[in-house]
């Protein structure tokens, strides 16, 4: 059985998975880095996005903002601070106090390569999974906010 423990340490190794390795890639190129590290992370969003639509296709769930947040592909970290203010068919508004991936790129000294992971990897997962949705990050903890806001919108649906 797996526990709330071993989700933590998959997590955690996967954070810093990516920061060693998109570090490397901006330290070594740069700017090319940058760009690559962009298309990497949109890529992996569009994979996700893809591959969940398709499961709950075949789960026979619609494909709407319900589905996509009730049933995600992946267990939330057990140290994970959110709060959802506000959850309706056709809008999400949710408030992330504390990600333990932020806490461990900002030990590291990866909260840049971070940002770019949360300014990229939501847009291109939520919008390949149901491309008339709307995603709004106004703040993100890894540029420096206290918080990170989303605002997930979809069209009502009839």
């Amino acid at each position: 059985m797996v526990s709330e423990k071993d989700i933590a340490e998959f997590g955690d190794l996967w954070a810093l998975m990516y920061c060693t390795f998109a570090k490397e890639m901006m330290d070594s190129f740069g700017e090319e880095g940058e760009e690559a590290l962009i298309r990497a992370i949109q890529a992996y969003g569009r994979a996700r996005g893809e591959r969940l639509r398709e499961r709950h296709q075949k789960q026979g769930l619609p494909v709407n903002l319900r589905s996509l947040f009730e049933h995600y592909d992946l267990p939330g970290h057990p140290d994970n601070r959110k709060e959802r203010t506000h959850f309706t068919d056709d809008k999400l508004v949710s408030y992330t106090y504390l990600c333990p991936y932020e806490r461990l790129w900002r030990g590291r000294g990866c909260n840049d390569v971070g940002l770019l992971y949360c300014q990229h990897f939501h847009h291109a997962f939520w919008q390949t999974y149901r491309p008339d949705i709307d995603v709004q990050i106004p703040e993100i903890l890894t540029q420096g906010d206290p918080h990170c806001k989303f605002i997930v919108t979809q069209p009502p649906e009839d």
